[in-house]
């Protein structure tokens, strides 16, 4: 999802780059359009990679010696996780490694793209009445991971901050929303078509993610030479349930959201009940505030030609 934007991105400036995938090159469709993912006009080619392969790495990285390298491969599939923990750890922590490694032997820098779950836990290690899960999480916030999937990505944020310490760039993002892959917007949109209602959970908060703007804030952060970790999501702190109202509205569909809790979904992995990401540090590095939430579901709903609401308050 995040590397689609960002070939659109790079192919667009003319920025030269060579794109990787563990399954080979292959030309993926676009879900919800008829035309076909950039890759298939990318002049750079599409090499095939395995980041758990150290020695596959150091061969393609010795022939290109980029300057630059983005990370976006991740074990995502946060509930097979509980089971398939060594898949999860093999991608999320022992890939990010390799990188890194890498990455220090050719003198290249290293972008590795994180997520809030490594703060996600920190509900298991509070006290009762505490506030600490109303407080958006800064980027020098103790790990607390939340499940298996957390925890893998805890461990590739040390690895990368241990193997590359002076040419890391750790960007941490949450509720992530895009055009090129599944996601929470597109899922709605989906079921929203087929039935009249749907229920979605109530009580998780956290902060949704235009990938578009992801994507634009990494080439800044590349550009400018940024170094050490950085939170980029969206400003707000809201629940699944208030997204899917928001999409919902903003593309005048009819069906009626209902709220349910974590509990009843009964899912193998746990969830953050709290989970928004200080943007703060980031802000300050760009000169202007990060884009409210409904900022990007409205992007994302326009891109798909479904916006109909502009209406609602861009606030939060």
């Amino acid at each position: 999802m995040l590397s689609g934007h960002l070939l659109d991105l790079f192919s667009s400036r003319g920025i030269s780059f060579i794109a990787t995938d563990v399954a080979g090159a292959r030309v993926r469709n676009v879900p919800g359009t008829n035309t076909e993912h950039p890759i298939a006009q990318v002049k750079s080619g599409f090499e095939i990679l395995d980041i758990t392969n150290l020695a596959e790495l150091n061969e393609i990285v010795a022939e290109s010696r980029p300057s630059w390298i983005i990370n976006t491969a991740a074990y995502t599939a946060v509930d097979h996780a509980e089971k398939d923990y060594d898949a999860a750890f093999r991608v999320n922590a022992v890939g990010p490694k390799n990188l890194a490694l890498c990455c220090a032997k050719f003198g290249i820098k290293l972008v590795h793209v994180s997520s809030d779950y490594v703060f996600g836990g920190h509900h298991l290690h509070v006290t009762p009445g505490e506030n600490r899960l109303r407080v958006p999480f800064g980027e020098e916030e103790p790990f607390a991971p939340c499940g298996l999937y957390g925890h893998s990505k805890r461990f590739g944020d040390e690895l990368v901050q241990a193997c590359l310490p002076e040419n890391h760039l750790i960007v941490r993002t949450s509720w992530l929303h895009g055009l090129y892959g599944p996601n929470f917007v597109d899922t709605i949109l989906a079921v929203s078509a087929e039935k009249k209602e749907l229920r979605v959970v109530n009580d998780q908060k956290g902060s949704p993610t235009w990938a578009g703007y992801l994507a634009e804030m990494i080439l800044e952060l590349i550009e400018r030479e940024a170094r050490g970790t950085y939170h980029v999501s969206s400003r707000g702190n809201i629940s699944w349930f208030d997204l899917a109202n928001e999409i919902i509205k903003s593309a005048d569909r009819s069906a009626v959201v209902a709220p349910q809790s974590s509990a009843e979904l009964n899912r193998e992995a746990p969830r953050p009940p709290f989970s928004t990401l200080d943007v703060r540090k980031l802000e300050t590095f760009s000169g202007r505030p990060a884009p409210a939430w409904r900022t990007g579901v409205h992007q994302h709903l326009a891109q798909r030609g479904l916006l109909k609401n502009t209406s609602s308050e861009t606030s939060q």
